[in-house]
């Protein structure tokens, strides 16, 4: 069926052509009131169609795609494509120069009915022995990957995955979040309840303090936040429209030398792992920072072109996108971490990250769920209502101490995979948040 469609292209007279088909099957199971509330299924078939005529490009999905649709969608592509502007960055599309690296999990059982409501109610029991309620969901899922190019590439994959996230609720509505995530339910850490649970619980009577500066402690889920924006900056698509605070960066500063950040497209349970990228090429490791300096950007074939290096592996074809990004780790237990703070906050989650300017890197997020003052190295009282408002830059240069524990985190508000430890981060910009 892919072959069909990029021959149908290159007979349309398409100068190049990509037909990627992605077969999938999804289980979501949710829980709300401590009870599980939904259990649904999907299974989709997509054939995503590339196609360029000079540097006029398009993009077609076609679903549960046959040779008649196929033959519709080219024929109507003939007539957009002619209509398009140039884009003037196309440099067409890449062959394959290295060997494909395909060390990731796959777990065929990964869907499996009754294992993931049982997961789902043991989360919900844990929960509910420090908190008074439980919600949450559960996506789990299989897909299988085949791409063929004009430029003669072929080649299949196929992916898993299982993501638990759970919120549990305190009497005073105080409230605690966690999230578990692998690419196998055998290697899933179960424990999200317990955490979310004795989050909710130690969260309880919060209170106001101060806006000012404070030594920062994010949570594995708060730093990903973060990470997973920087994350989308590092594409040369949002450094080349001016959308990103690591432009005309490479080989210069942007972070305490503790600083090091790679995107991985093969790493081994990395949720968004690929055997190849939208061009059918190989995946692999990109450097994005290095002892606080930025490495690289990631590239696909034209915005390597245009920026005189090799592609990184990272198409999307009409702009490279981040697979996952892992942060190393440092050599501090939290409790180090703590003991090393004066005047401080532990911040557990945060969510609403906004940009106020791109280039500067400058933003603001909320505390959500538990936040906890730390003084004199101890945790003193939870509290409420204060807004994280800083820039990137100044985050990742005060970027101290990192713990020794990695954990990978992938929801809504974390849409790239990161793999992050704890991190310190002095003299954060504290504000109120109304919300």
């Amino acid at each position: 069926m892919i072959q069909y469609a990029v021959e149908m292209a290159e007979k349309a007279g398409m100068d190049d052509a990509i037909a990627k088909m992605v077969e999938r099957k999804e289980k979501q199971v949710k829980f709300h009131r401590s009870e599980i509330s939904v259990v649904k299924e999907w299974n989709s078939s997509t054939l995503e169609l590339f196609m360029a005529k000079g540097k006029k490009i398009l993009t077609l999905d076609i679903e549960n795609p046959d040779r008649e649709k196929i033959k519709r969608a080219i024929k109507r592509g003939e007539g957009i494509i002619k209509i398009l502007a140039d884009k003037e960055h196309y440099y067409g599309i890449g062959e394959n120069e290295k060997d494909y690296i395909d060390k990731k999990v796959y777990d065929n059982g990964v869907d499996e009915e009754e294992k993931l409501i049982s997961i789902a109610n043991r989360t919900i029991d844990d929960a509910l022995k420090y908190a008074n309620e439980a919600a949450g969901i559960i996506y789990a899922g299989k897909e299988k990957i085949e791409i063929c190019t004009s430029r003669g590439i072929s080649e299949a994959d196929k992916n898993s995955w299982i993501t638990l996230s759970a919120r549990a609720f305190s009497s005073d509505k105080a409230s605690g979040h966690s999230v578990r995530c692998s690419r196998s339910m055998q290697t899933l850490e179960k424990d999200a309840g317990k955490e979310a649970g004795e989050v909710a619980e130690a969260a309880m009577h919060p209170q106001k303090i101060e806006r000012g500066k404070y030594d920062v402690i994010f949570s594995h889920l708060s730093f990903a936040n973060l990470i997973s924006y920087m994350a989308e900056f590092a594409s040369a698509f949002y450094v080349d429209s001016g959308m990103s605070f690591l432009a005309g960066k490479i080989g210069n500063s942007v972070g305490s030398e503790k600083v090091n950040v790679t995107d991985s497209g093969i790493h081994a349970d990395g949720i968004a792992s690929r055997k190849f990228d939208d061009e059918g090429l190989a995946t692999g490791e990109t450097k994005i920072i290095e002892n606080g300096n930025v490495k690289s950007y990631l590239h696909n074939t034209s915005t390597a072109r245009k920026h005189g290096t090799k592609t990184t592996g990272n198409a999307g074809v009409v702009y490279p996108s981040p697979w996952n990004e892992v942060v190393e780790k440092g050599d501090f237990s939290v409790n180090e971490m703590l003991e090393d703070v004066k005047k401080g906050i532990y911040i557990t989650n945060v969510w609403y990250t906004r940009f106020q300017n791109y280039m500067t890197g400058d933003f603001s997020t909320i505390a959500r769920d538990g936040a906890f003052l730390i003084e004199d190295g101890k945790i003193s009282h939870p509290v409420e209502g204060i807004r994280i408002s800083d820039s990137m830059p100044r985050i990742l240069k005060n970027v101290d101490l990192l713990s020794n524990d990695l954990r990978q985190i992938y929801w809504w508000e974390v849409e790239v995979p990161v793999f992050t430890p704890q991190v310190l981060v002095r003299d954060v910009n504290i504000t109120k948040s109304f919300l």
